[in-house]
């Protein structure tokens, strides 16, 4: 894998300040008592994402580049000392799914990053004029323990765009094409795992491989549409 800079957010890092999506779609299949998410045969409980928040919280808090790198203010980062937000709640879910989509891309293009891709992925982010590999796990809703999964993520997207013919120059029009192709894995990937969020957590929009919060519609009466 070249060593090229990384001069825009990875997908990972920005999955916790994607756009929302104005029309939710929902989740397939039928999400099972204790489990926060189904991601294919893969079972993430209520009680690994409430330790995962958990165990990231205080980190985040105590790592300004992590907030600035999340697109959040000191004031901002530092509310909620030992509650976690219905939003960081999600972010993390949602990079926990993240992570699972991303390994069955992987697999469905025959790449397999080895240990030297991830450690490869883990310099480039320290690199990074702005951030670095811990804070970008943090800004990912995941504890500082889950560098080298949220690396292997980050190596598994390299190795695709070098697959869809990236050519190194993030600017060109081959990079954003081949950007487009690794967006259109991700979404393919997602689609045949058959992703189910539990209602409590949001809604999955596969068109973006993230979680949207729930959408509290009113009744016709209570909204004034009869």
């Amino acid at each position: 894998m070249k060593k090229t800079p990384i001069t825009k957010k990875t997908r990972i890092t920005a999955l916790a300040a994607l756009p929302l999506s104005a029309v939710l779609l929902s989740g397939c299949g039928q999400v099972k008592a204790g489990a926060a998410a189904l991601v294919g045969d893969d079972r993430i409980s209520v009680n690994t994402l409430d330790r995962t928040v958990r165990e990231w919280k205080p980190q985040f808090q105590a790592d300004p580049q992590a907030g600035a790198t999340r697109g959040e203010s000191s004031d901002q980062q530092q509310m909620g000392t030992d509650v976690a937000s219905e939003s960081d709640i999600r972010a993390t879910l949602a990079s926990l799914v993240f992570l699972r989509v991303g390994d069955r891309a992987a697999k469905n293009y025959g790449v397999s990053p080895t240990g030297g891709d991830v450690d490869q992925a883990i310099a480039l982010m320290d690199q990074s004029p702005n951030s670095n590999a811990v804070s970008t796990t943090l800004a990912a809703g995941l504890p500082k323990e889950r560098v080298r999964d949220v690396a292997r993520f980050n190596a598994i997207q390299l190795l695709l765009m070098d697959r869809f013919g990236w050519d190194h120059n993030p600017s060109s029009p081959t990079a954003q094409q081949s950007m487009q192709l690794f967006d259109r894995a991700l979404g393919d990937a997602a689609r045949e795992l058959k992703v189910s969020i539990n209602p409590r957590f949001g809604v999955f929009d596969p068109t973006k491989v993230t979680i949207n919060p729930v959408v509290l519609r009113l009744s016709a009466t209570e909204s004034g549409v009869r």
